[in-house]
């Protein structure tokens, strides 16, 4: 039995709340149907890092590298223009922790969700629905049909407010940190894994878990 470790970057607090549900919940899929022997995976990271210079996080993460096994780095991309560009400026957390403390890079997950976390949170309608109790169709308050349609939104931060104000009248304020754990929870992982940036996150992390021996 193996322990699988990792620690994470996220951009802010609701995207915390978010993927320190999701992460775990995919790793032990991907354990699950192609795991090449049993592997513990924690609920929480073993450290969390925030966002700074290169050098600074990237030392940081060394210091404790002996705590992890995997790296998580997150960001929100803001649509198709700056996707290249993030994803290079996300890299260069990992590229230095290469150069400082010899970081394997594969090791490394670059999380990017097209526009922002809500194109993820929003693939799976069915699980905005039920986490907010409400028994209609997802269309009817807004939201889009599947994870395709999600990643297409220019603003699905704003898709999902409305949805949710919608259902509740405003009678309580929406909050994002409190509503994500339920949704990443509930959401069908078959439906998340219809969105393109998820797949591309995926088949990063597949390949960690390869070059530790995991898959």
């Amino acid at each position: 039995m193996t322990y699988l470790s990792w620690a994470a970057l996220y951009e802010g607090a609701s995207d915390e709340a978010y993927f320190e549900v999701l992460i775990p919940r995919v790793m032990e899929d991907i354990i699950a149907g192609r795991g090449k022997r049993h592997s513990t995976i924690p609920p929480t990271p073993a450290i969390r890092l925030k966002r700074d210079a290169v050098d600074v996080v990237a030392r940081e993460a060394c210091n404790a590298r002996d705590a992890f096994h995997l790296m998580f780095i997150h960001a929100d991309t803001g649509g198709r223009k700056v996707e290249t560009a993030l994803e290079a400026r996300s890299g260069r957390y990992c590229e230095a922790m290469h150069a400082m403390c010899d970081w394997p890079p594969v090791r490394c997950i670059t999380i990017t969700p097209r526009h922002e976390t809500e194109a993820w949170v929003l693939a799976d309608p069915d699980a905005v629905t039920a986490s907010l109790g409400y028994v209609g169709s997802p269309g009817s308050i807004g939201l889009p049909a599947d994870a395709n349609e999600a990643e297409r939104l220019v603003d699905p931060k704003a898709v999902l407010a409305a949805a949710v104000n919608q259902v509740r009248r405003r009678r309580r304020p929406f909050s994002a940190r409190q509503m994500f754990p339920a949704i990443a929870q509930r959401q069908s992982l078959a439906k998340l894994r219809a969105a393109t940036s998820f797949a591309t996150a995926e088949i990063d992390l597949l390949a960690a878990l390869a070059d530790l021996g995991s898959v």
